[in-house]
């Protein structure tokens, strides 16, 4: 009987040790997709033309190119430890936007992404927020749309 009651207690102690390990935050590994704008301070972006929406791709080194409803972007994703991202050395095409909700989303992401925000990745919704704006984004995937490159 004492051996049987040992050998309860022990295997679970041994079962303790295989729980499912609970993952908080995320990983650089966790950014690397095509992300779709989809709001921008909770309201919805809604861009009839061009067709692209507005988003980013985000790849292994963390470089990022994407479209921000009128010019095309490119820079380095910088992270921090406290959830923090950046996009630093940002270059961009120069078009010129004829339609003012185009103007103004490029205006907002474009400044937006150049600054510091919080980072937070939940249910394939990425939020960036910043002092002033909130930018949510989505998995191309998850969209349905097409490439913001």
């Amino acid at each position: 009987m004492k051996k049987w009651l040992m050998a309860g207690i022990l295997s679970t102690f041994f079962l303790v040790g295989c729980e499912a390990e609970v993952q908080t935050g995320f990983s650089k590994e966790n950014l690397q997709d095509n992300w779709v704008l989809t709001k921008i301070d909770g309201k919805d972006v809604n861009i009839n033309e061009p067709r692209t929406p507005p988003g980013m791709s985000i790849d292994t080194a963390l470089k990022v190119a994407g479209f921000s409803g009128c010019n095309r972007f490119f820079g380095q994703v910088e992270l921090t430890e406290e959830s923090k991202f950046r996009i630093t050395a940002m270059g961009s095409t120069k078009m010129a936007c004829i339609q003012n909700d185009q103007a103004t989303v490029e205006s907002v992401m474009t400044k937006s992404l150049q600054k510091w925000n919080s980072i937070a990745l939940e249910n394939n919704i990425l939020t960036l927020t910043s002092e002033q704006h909130i930018l949510t984004f989505m998995p191309e995937a998850v969209t349905g749309s097409e490439s913001p490159q």
